[in-house]
């Protein structure tokens, strides 16, 4: 068997490798993954951690005790607030390095004022059980995934491991017993900290590949100047909102918008401002939709909406609120003000396909354009549907 010292060895050579292991990968990682540096860092400060308690005889033995505690509390700290920034979540810094310093100090009153090893194994345990509890309920709450769920379950059970250690010591350890004692919690103990905190890495690196596969599938579906549904993304679900309707008889609309004279806002006031009108157009024809539309950018300044169970005279009645809404809100943000056009189209029986009611949309967004802009206009069906022939007729909307 090997003895305590050695495993001791080797949580520190573990926690070495891994922490070269994670600080590698994060640099494949999008910026806006944060928390992988603490967590690269943890395991480092965690193997010079054990590397330090291995000392005991080289140094002082409290010296090396009290070198070895600080280290596993500043690792324990590292990963933490790693796991914080990761879910975007704030802590007290002050607060937790005022609890740390408080165990420690407690530590190092029963090491040299009243030397009593059961005590500083229940102190320190218990303390670990606060960062590793607190660090479980954080995976728990914020980490909805695989392994968000699987993080958080291992670490409570090094949670009950911690626990196991701070109740049996007045029972199994002596006053003057050392760390390297030979008793079967102790080794339990240490294992603990040597296997779960290689396990504990690798769920790391499991939990931030998975925000890197979520990431890449936002950037695939989301246009990030406007945060609209892309164009790959607003198709899909303008073909599903077409399944539902063959299987469900349920109608839906749609809106195709333009922005009036937009190459006149990129020439007078640049590109950048123009950028700045999308986003902000974006947002106001947002806040004009219900919670189920989805507005999708389909390129340049044109703009999908689609409207679920909505026929087209309720389109025409969002088409207008929208259209009132950008011609009052985008200048009153202090950018160049702009007005949109908008054609309206409803799913007919006779027009089962993307193609076809878009073009019923375009040829209404043209019709605005063509008469003044600034305006809603409709786009019916003429009733001869079966005969799949149809073309649209357009009405005036206001």
């Amino acid at each position: 068997m090997l003895d305590l010292r050695t495993i001791n060895s080797i949580t520190g050579m573990m926690a070495l490798l891994m922490a070269f292991v994670l600080l590698g990968m994060r640099h494949y990682y999008p910026r806006r993954i944060q928390g992988t540096l603490l967590w690269g860092l943890s395991p480092i400060v965690g193997g010079l951690s054990s590397l330090a308690y291995g000392l005991d005889g080289l140094l002082p033995s409290a010296l090396a005790a009290m070198l070895g505690n600080s280290l596993a509390f500043a690792s324990a700290a590292l990963n933490l607030f790693g796991t914080a920034a990761f879910y975007e979540h704030r802590l007290n810094g002050r607060r937790w390095l005022a609890f740390t310093v408080a165990v420690l100090a407690v530590m190092a009153c029963f090491m040299l004022a009243w030397p009593d090893y059961r005590v500083r194994v229940m102190v320190f345990a218990l303390a670990m059980t606060v960062y590793t509890g607190v660090h479980a309920s954080m995976h728990w709450r914020y980490g909805l995934s695989f392994a968000g769920r699987l993080l958080a379950a291992l670490l409570l059970v090094r949670c009950a491991i911690l626990l196991l250690r701070a109740g049996s010591a007045p029972f199994i350890d002596a006053a003057d017993a050392s760390r390297y004692g030979a008793t079967w919690i102790q080794l339990l103990y240490l294992s603990s900290f040597s296997v779960g905190g290689m396990v504990t890495c690798l769920g790391l690196v499991l939990l931030a590949s998975e925000r890197v596969r979520t990431e890449f599938e936002r950037l695939a579906n989301v246009d990030l100047l406007t945060g609209a549904a892309s164009r790959r993304a607003i198709m899909q679900a303008f073909e599903g909102e077409v399944a539902r309707w063959q299987r469900t008889g349920r109608v839906f609309s749609v809106l195709l918008l333009d922005i009036d004279h937009f190459k006149r806002i990129n020439d007078r006031h640049g590109h950048v401002v123009g950028d700045q009108v999308l986003a902000q157009f974006a947002a106001t024809v947002k806040s004009a939709l219900r919670s189920i539309d989805t507005l999708g950018r389909y390129g340049g300044e044109e703009f999908i909406v689609l409207l679920p169970d909505n026929d087209l005279q309720g389109a025409a009645v969002v088409a207008e609120r929208v259209r009132l809404a950008v011609e009052q809100e985008v200048g009153a943000a202090g950018l160049p003000a702009c007005t949109t056009s908008i054609g309206c189209a409803c799913i007919s029986r006779g027009e089962p396909a993307v193609t076809a009611l878009l073009a019923q949309a375009d040829a209404a967004l043209y019709t605005a354009k063509h008469e003044g802009r600034n305006a809603v206009r409709l786009a019916r069906p003429q009733p001869d549907q079966a005969s799949g022939q149809d073309r649209p007729a357009l009405e005036n909307m206001g």
